[in-house]
């Protein structure tokens, strides 16, 4: 998988220069680039979006890619998944007014944000890490999520990862991707001066080689309940794809 380009939304305390930074992205960009498809080919490979005659696209499922990036970061970069890490926990709900009274008022936070992907420390940074693989509303969550707990101090370091526009087209429907997220970046960036010191990060990835060859499978969908309905649509395999990727391999030789 390719490494594209990190958008540094906004870096309260020129984070971006320091060690700590340098070897966080290193590390994130080696996991990124050890994504291959298939395993061991050194490149991703996917197969095009394809549309059929019933006018329903065949296009590619999610659970691999983030699978074999949390697989690498934490056997072979060594960190380390924060578990029950959520934001909502202690949380002073802002004061606002009601209408028509105009009184103040403070709405009690009774939802949970969950866990990020990621959440450890390296060196003095406290960084939270997450690989999109959820629909485009569920990005927008996700740099929240990240903003939120920026500007609590909860963490110095806050990193989305997404997938191209052109990645985006061959991966299930409405998956979150740069495109998308392209026109809110001003929005986060606002969001600088509620943060006493530290950096929000966006990082776009893409794949490395399109093939149209019909014997090539396409990565398999989740298993949640949107995912089945796609994969009625689509004709598409769950989630893992080994056996027709060995039905493949033995065409090749």
């Amino acid at each position: 998988m390719k490494w594209l380009r990190t958008l540094i939304i906004f870096d309260r305390g020129n984070l971006i220069k320091s060690s700590d930074w340098k070897k966080i992205h290193k590390s994130y960009t080696r996991s990124i680039q050890s994504i291959d498809f298939p395993e061991g080919s050194g490149k991703l490979k996917l197969r095009r979006k394809f549309r059929r005659e019933d006018r329903q696209w065949e296009r590619n499922g999610v659970p691999y890619l983030r699978k074999r990036f949390i697989t690498h970061m934490t056997t072979i970069e060594g960190w380390r998944r924060e578990v029950g890490f959520d934001l909502g926990k202690n949380q002073t709900p802002p004061t606002v007014r009601l209408y028509p009274s105009c009184k103040d008022y403070q709405e009690p936070i009774t939802s949970k944000f969950g866990n990020f992907d990621f959440v450890t420390m390296s060196g003095k940074t406290h960084v939270a890490i997450e690989w999109e693989t959820g629909n485009i509303s569920s990005s927008h969550r996700s740099m929240n999520k990240l903003a939120i707990a920026l500007g609590s101090g909860k963490i110095r370091a806050g990193v989305l990862i997404v997938p191209s526009r052109d990645l985006y087209e061959h991966l299930t429907d409405r998956i979150g991707n740069i495109g998308e997220l392209s026109g809110y970046l001003a929005m986060w960036k606002d969001l600088e001066a509620r943060v006493e010191r530290g950096l929000l990060a966006l990082t776009v990835v893409e794949h490395d080689e399109l093939t149209d060859a019909p014997e090539f499978p396409y990565l398999g969908m989740g298993n949640d309940g949107r995912a089945r309905q796609g994969r009625a649509k689509r004709k598409v395999k769950p989630y893992p794809v080994e056996r027709e990727l060995d039905v493949y391999k033995r065409t090749r030789r």
